[in-house]
């Protein structure tokens, strides 16, 4: 059935009433074309169709990027031309300059600092809140993430406290409170408190399969020391060779045994010109710290040169502890080093829920309220000298009786003015 528009209607009926008439073929070729091609009277409530409806039947195209027409040649050339910061930014926005310049997501700058300590320098919060890598968390704010200037990471809307949303990102805290941050542990692992709750989880079921017999799963060496982490770090003439090694004992404390293998120019530990970065703990540098070690000779407790009691020595702030095994290092005359091995236990506290005490003591960022101006990690009076004078008998004449070496017994019988052997 054909429908028949009102004006078409009104229009037939003005020519009958006026006394028009169409001929034959006229009237068959308007016909015709009606069956053809059919009008449909608009109703009242197709007419009362709001914009926005109409928007989305017909939703209008989104604005064309023209970047994006570059051949990648170009692209690659552009993101050259761009720090690292900006670079990381371009590549965030979708997955063909991801491609192209996703390699600036390897720069230093935009990783944490390898250590956050300046030399002879007081470590200030506003040092870390000026590197390149805050930059980049505050940039990816938005409504879903935001910064915590404690762990210095992003994290969930809901990870912080309802007043916590109106601070500033240098100032905004998580749920976790004042006791969460960052502990360094290495040059490239900087520890916040959910990874030290990963690492407890992952000790504890790394515990479950050493109870596992071996019938099951076969000897994979879980009965054995565990290696987490190794690395190689070189600061200038002085280089580290770094094992981590986590474990929990008793109380179920995260303890973490970090081993170093220190090889420097010989004769040079604790010299201002050749000290490092390192801190051994938040408190104390590694350089200072083990030359105070290999040269406090006298046993206050036992009141003489005790051999045992002068290889270990306690932080009084944290209380992590350095042990050396041998007060000497071992001298290498290939490549005239000195290579010192020893290493420290740092305590992290328990698996709980909330950061507690002794995390909040390890902690490097933000900085320790025990740290100041005049107890600076930097300081000499954090590692005071030997009291008294090494004795002829202990500590000059029994080390040279027990190193073989003939290039120790050389400088030795020089530094006596007794000629070579």
């Amino acid at each position: 059935m054909a429908f028949i528009s009102i004006r078409q209607l009104r229009y037939w009926l003005a020519c009958i009433m006026g006394g028009r008439s169409f001929s034959f073929f006229a009237r068959l070729k308007v016909s015709k074309a009606i069956k053809e091609n059919p009008v449909k009277e608009t109703t009242v409530k197709e007419r009362e169709v709001s914009p926005e409806r109409r928007l989305e039947n017909n939703p209008p195209q989104e604005p064309k990027c023209f970047i994006m027409d570059l051949p990648t040649e170009l692209l690659v050339l552009i993101s050259a031309h761009l720090d690292p910061l900006s670079e990381a930014c371009l590549a965030l926005t979708c997955k063909r300059l991801l491609l192209v310049s996703g390699r600036s997501f390897l720069s230093e700058s935009l990783r944490f600092q390898k250590d956050f300590a300046p030399l002879f320098h007081h470590y200030r919060a506003s040092q870390t809140f000026s590197g390149e890598r805050w930059k980049l968390i505050e940039r990816l704010e938005d409504g879903r993430w935001l910064a915590c200037s404690k762990c210095l990471k992003l994290h969930l809307r809901t990870a912080f406290p309802a007043r916590e949303l109106r601070s500033s990102p240098t100032a905004r805290v998580c749920s976790l409170g004042e006791s969460a941050g960052v502990v360094d542990l290495c040059p490239c692992i900087k520890m916040t408190f959910q990874d030290k709750v990963n690492l407890i989880k992952h000790l504890k079921d790394r515990e479950v399969l050493t109870k596992m017999p071996s019938a099951i799963f076969g000897s994979r060496g879980y009965d054995e020391r565990y290696l987490w982490h190794s690395c190689t770090v070189a600061y200038e003439s002085t280089e580290f060779k770094i094992d981590i090694y986590p474990e929990l004992n008793d109380a179920e404390q995260l303890i973490i045994r970090t081993e170093y293998r220190m090889t420097t120019v010989p004769h040079t530990l604790g010299k201002q010109q050749h000290i490092t970065t390192r801190l051994g703990c938040a408190h104390r540098s590694i350089d200072l710290w083990l030359s105070s070690v290999c040269q406090a000779l006298y046993c206050h407790r036992h009141d003489t040169f005790c051999r045992a009691c002068r290889r270990i020595s306690t932080c009084g702030t944290c209380g992590t502890v350095l042990k050396c095994p041998q007060r000497r290092a071992h001298l290498s005359a290939d490549n005239d080093k000195a290579t010192y091995y020893f290493w420290t236990l740092r305590c992290l506290g328990n698996s709980t829920q909330m950061p507690d005490g002794e995390f909040a003591a390890q902690r490097m960022h933000p900085i320790s309220p025990h740290i100041s101006i005049r107890n600076c990690p930097w300081t000499l009076w954090m590692h005071p000298p030997p009291i008294h004078a090494p004795s002829l008998d202990s500590d000059i004449l029994q080390p040279a009786l027990e190193d073989n070496s003939v290039r120790f017994a050389n400088q030795m019988y020089s530094s006596l003015q007794l000629g070579q052997v």
